[in-house]
């Protein structure tokens, strides 16, 4: 579970730092908003899953003792 959430968490922030640089000179954050524009313009979804995940993943450590 730990590996999962910190991978949508990387993934969130490649997202954000591309949203923020879109449109700003750097190609990279163009060719990542153009496959994943609905990412780039709400960030905050990504945010919300591992909000969701965190949760989860503390329930059932507190289920597991």
């Amino acid at each position: 579970m730990r590996q999962l959430i910190l991978a949508i968490t990387g993934a969130g922030g490649v997202f954000l730092l591309a949203g923020a640089l879109r449109n700003r000179g750097w190609s990279l954050a163009d060719e990542v908003c153009v496959r994943g524009a609905v990412l780039c313009d709400n960030p905050g979804w990504i945010l919300a899953i591992v909000a969701l995940l965190l949760f989860v993943a503390t329930i059932q450590s507190i289920a597991k003792t």
